[in-house]
């Protein structure tokens, strides 16, 4: 039994009969794009609009998903349309999408906006350039724990740090550093896979 707005909803319910207001959809979509980072916005969309509301049960959200993650675009954008058009037909179809959009947008025009007036301060790019060293020291301890529990050997760990040492150290450009490093890491794992 899922819920809706404090009534209970079966898994098997038309999603027809529930009447959820424009406004609704607005905010519950304005909250999702403030709040889902990182990806995943699809499954975000899922807990709070399947699991949370009960808008709209498992039955329909499933077949909804496939089908976006088979057309062009983020799967979460996708299924904020098609959640909104089964919610509100097509008034909701752009409403859903719009409010997800809408709040990350506004945030980024503010963040710039503040960026602008103190770029030029010196603490700021210190702050920036402190928070970059930290991204790619995470980054770099990440790869480096994935290598390790693969049971990456000693020379697919030197082959990453190599690559790693071209492109960030001597700021060479990806794709050739990639099409040169590729031939040596697919003979290496060749021979290992012979011997």
């Amino acid at each position: 039994m899922a819920k809706r707005m404090g009534a209970p909803v079966s898994e098997g319910s038309d999603t027809a009969a529930v009447k959820i207001s424009l406004a609704a959809i607005f905010l519950a979509f304005l909250r999702l794009g403030c709040t889902s980072f990182g990806g995943g916005t699809a499954a975000w969309v899922y807990r709070d609009i399947v699991q949370r509301r009960g808008w709209i049960d498992e039955r329909n959200f499933l077949p909804d998903l496939a089908l976006g993650q088979g057309l062009p675009g983020s799967n979460g954008i996708n299924m904020a349309v098609m959640v909104g058009r089964r919610l509100k037909g097509g008034a909701g179809a752009f409403v859903a999408p719009f409010a997800m959009l809408a709040g990350p947008f506004a945030i980024i025009l503010v963040i710039g906006a503040i960026y602008g007036r103190i770029a030029d301060h010196r603490i700021v790019h210190a702050v920036l350039d402190g928070i970059a060293a930290a991204a790619v020291g995470m980054s770099l301890s990440s790869g480096v724990s994935l290598l390790a529990r693969s049971g990456a050997g000693p020379i697919s760990i030197a082959i990453a740090a190599i690559t790693v040492l071209f492109v960030g150290g001597f700021g060479w450009p990806i794709l050739p550093v990639m099409l040169g490093m590729a031939p040596i890491s697919i003979g290496i794992a060749y021979k290992q896979a012979q011997g």
